[in-house]
C-alpha cells in the first residue's frame, strides 16, 4: 500500500466534517507553538512516528528577568501547562473543515483561530521558545468515531490510558508500532488514535506538560488509512 503521510502532506487531512471545531476566544491564550514531530505516517497498519531533531516549545514565565530565550529553561515553573477538562466542549463549534490548519503539518488545530495573532501581539514580551526534549512518547487507541466526537480528550496525561510508551526517546528518533498492538483485543480497529508527548527542558529540570496528535483511521478501501488529524496542545 502506498505510504500515506499525514504530517508533511495535508491533502488527506483536510477532508471530512462532523467533528467539533477549535475556535478560541479573544481573552483566552491560543495553543502554544511547538516543534515536536518530523513525520508521522501509517503504512500497512504500522504507525511510524519520527520526532524532530530540534524539539522546541513555547512557554510563558512569571519572572521575565530569568529567561534565556532560545535556550534551556531557568529554574522556573512554566506557565500554561494546565490540563484541559475531559470533553471541554469538544473541539469547539466550527467543525473539522472550518478549523484552522497547522501550516506545516496540515493538522486541524484545537483552540486555534485568527484571534491568536491579536493575543500574541498583546503578550509578546511574555512568550519565549525553549529547547526541549521528549520525556515520554505514548500511543493510545481512543475509541470509535462516535466516542471521540462525543467526548474528545484534552492534552493532559490523565485524559488517556496509554497502550504503548517509550521513555526518554532521543530527539530525531523514529518509533514504529502496529496499530493492532494498541487496539482492544489486539486487532486493528477503525477509530481514533493518539500520539502523546511529554515535553521537558533539555536538562530535565522543567516540565512543559503534554501535547498530542489525534488521528482517525479507517479501512474503507481495503487498506488502513488516516482520514483526519487534530493537533491537541495546551494553551500557552
Amino acid at each position: 500500500m502506498q505510504r500515506r503521510r499525514f504530517v508533511q502532506g495535508s491533502a488527506g487531512l483536510l477532508a471530512g466534517m462532523g467533528l467539533a471545531g477549535c475556535l478560541g476566544g479573544n481573552n483566552s491564550p491560543p495553543p502554544r507553538k511547538a516543534t515536536v514531530f518530523q513525520d508521522v505516517s501509517l503504512q500497512s497498519g504500522q504507525l511510524q512516528i519520527q520526532l524532530h531533531s530540534d524539539v522546541e516549545v513555547e512557554s510563558r514565565q512569571e519572572n521575565q528577568g530569568n529567561l534565556d530565550p532560545g535556550g534551556a529553561v531557568a529554574s522556573l515553573a512554566p506557565v500554561g501547562v494546565a490540563r484541559a477538562a475531559k470533553g471541554a466542549g469538544g473541539r469547539g463549534t466550527g467543525g473539522y473543515s472550518s478549523a484552522p490548519k497547522h501550516p506545516r503539518h496540515g493538522w486541524a488545530v484545537w483552540h486555534g483561530g485568527s484571534y491568536s495573532d491579536d493575543w500574541r501581539d498583546d503578550h509578546r514580551d511574555e512568550l519565549r521558545m525553549y529547547d526541549a526534549t521528549v520525556a515520554t512518547l505514548a500511543v493510545a487507541y481512543l475509541g470509535s468515531n462516535s466516542d471521540y466526537k462525543n467526548d474528545p480528550p484534552g492534552p493532559g496525561p490523565g485524559e488517556v490510558s496509554w497502550d504503548k510508551t517509550w521513555e526518554n526517546p532521543e530527539n530525531g528518533v523514529e518509533k514504529t508500532v502496529d496499530i493492532g498492538a494498541v487496539s482492544p483485543g489486539s486487532d486493528p480497529r477503525e477509530g481514533w488514535y493518539r500520539v502523546g508527548t511529554e515535553l521537558v527542558s533539555r536538562d530535565g529540570s522543567e516540565d512543559f506538560g503534554w501535547q498530542a496528535a489525534d488521528f482517525q483511521v479507517d479501512n474503507d478501501t481495503g487498506g488502513w488509512e488516516t482520514e483526519k488529524a487534530w493537533y491537541v496542545k495546551p494553551r500557552v
